[in-house]
């Protein structure tokens, strides 16, 4: 109600949806897609196919992450500014895209490339960049991939499992193609 006193001016519009936690997912999940865009963007010379490829992805495995850890979340919810805008734009300009393509460029510098090596590496963009604010991406990847791996279900979320392999297990930034060409298993498909 507080939202209906405002005038919209004609280039802003608001969407009410009934669907939080969809909305919520959307708003953490997306930011776990960006780093692998950025991964993407990092690479150089990959192209705006494999790019768009990613997103599909993300927004598959979003949708399905939902599909099962939640009930009753509106598939429309994806397609709300909430869903796919957000996702497109935080994939084409946010913080978590940015930082992930600086990660992706300096990578291949470090001798060591375990979780400790990963995590300073993510530290010392963050201070870098970001003036004081803080990466979601990096802490809902490994939250997602912490849940994923507790119910043996990181088969199912390719994508998920290879972002967070590269981020906070040093594999090299190549492989993020390999979380997007998997073909995702019958069963996570049925979710949807």
């Amino acid at each position: 109600k507080t939202l209906q006193l405002f005038d919209e001016p004609p280039n802003f519009r608001v969407t009410r949806i009934g669907d939080v936690a969809g909305a919520e997912a959307c708003g953490a999940l997306k930011n776990i897609v960006a780093l692998g865009a950025g991964f993407v963007d990092g690479l150089g010379g990959s192209g705006g196919n494999t790019k768009a490829a990613l997103l599909r992805v993300g927004l598959l495995e979003m949708t399905a992450f939902c599909a099962t850890f939640f009930h009753g979340i509106d598939q429309g919810t994806f397609l709300e500014s909430c869903g796919m805008a957000d996702l497109i734009t935080t994939c084409y300009g946010g913080r978590n895209r940015r930082c992930a393509e600086a990660f992706a460029k300096a990578l291949p510098k470090f001798q060591t490339k375990d979780s400790q090596a990963c995590d300073k590496l993510w530290s010392d963009i963050e201070n870098k960049m970001l003036d004081g604010q803080k990466l979601q991406g990096t802490l809902a990847a490994k939250e997602v991939y912490a849940l994923l791996e507790s119910r043996q279900l990181l088969d199912s979320f390719p994508l998920f499992r290879t972002i967070y392999e590269i981020a906070f297990n040093g594999k090299p930034v190549e492989l993020i193609t390999d979380g997007i060409y998997v073909k995702p298993p019958t069963s996570l498909l049925s979710k949807l």
